[in-house]
């Protein structure tokens, strides 16, 4: 029970860390270039692929790992 609970546990913590992360952490490093930056951030681009769709892939897996264990 312990396992599954810490599984679901962090599969949902690290879902909105990624959340939080790539669509506040990510353009606000952009923005605090003094050069200025004008870039657009997609979740499916390049930098989408290892900012977003890396880390939520490991937190749904945990999710459904968590929610397959018996």
């Amino acid at each position: 029970m312990a396992l599954r609970t810490f599984a679901l546990l962090l599969g949902v913590v690290l879902g909105f860390a990624t959340m939080v992360w790539f669509f506040y952490f990510v353009p606000l490093g952009c923005a605090m270039n003094t050069t200025g930056c004008r870039e657009t951030f997609s979740v499916w681009s390049r930098l989408g692929l290892v900012h977003f769709w890396a880390p939520f892939l490991v937190a749904l897996a945990a999710v459904a790992y968590g929610l397959g264990r018996r």
